[in-house]
């Protein structure tokens, strides 16, 4: 595979990525903290159609993120280390077990009991255990992506020219 090949993959699982953490962000940060102001007794159908959107917008994008940094992992553009995707995809396998293991069950009693204060603080205070390499994931893909953006020096060329903008007007 060329390397133009492999820096679009990269380029789209950055893209991937992207809407990933947006999309925990907002579930994370808008949609969570207004739970507490829906009644406990509508709460279990709201979260019902909740619960279906999430799967297409949080669950989905994260099993193409992951095949896709496979895929990058074996195909990796030469400006990247492959530990830097190992550990991009070791961050996303830690917030998707977290999903699995801590906040789905706590979705699974809001759904079935409504929104009670315990559960949505419980459900707010272990989500960190989500955002956080969530961020620090997000954090490296940026990086990541910076290195494939930036313009490579060829051996034995200088770096280009700067100009003063004052003397070329």
């Amino acid at each position: 595979m060329n390397e133009t090949t492999r820096r679009f993959l990269f380029v789209l699982l950055f893209a991937v990525v992207c809407f990933q953490t947006g999309a925990h962000i907002s579930q994370a940060f808008v949609n969570y903290p207004a739970w507490e102001f829906i009644s406990a007794e509508s709460f279990p159908a709201y979260h019902r159609v909740m619960t279906s959107g999430a799967l297409r917008v949080l669950l989905l994008p994260r099993v193409i993120e992951l095949a896709l940094a496979v895929v990058v992992l074996w195909f990796c553009p030469r400006v990247l280390k492959r530990w830097m995707l190992v550990l991009a995809i070791a961050l996303a396998l830690w917030a998707f077990l977290s999903t699995v293991f801590i906040q789905l069950p706590i979705h699974r009693q809001l759904g079935a009991l409504g929104n009670q204060p315990q559960l949505l603080f419980q459900l707010r205070a272990t989500d960190w255990l989500r955002q956080i390499p969530e961020l620090l994931r997000a954090a490296l893909y940026i990086w990541m992506m910076s290195l494939v953006v930036r313009p490579q020096i060829k051996a034995g060329v200088t770096e280009p020219e700067t100009y003063d903008y004052k003397e070329i007007a």
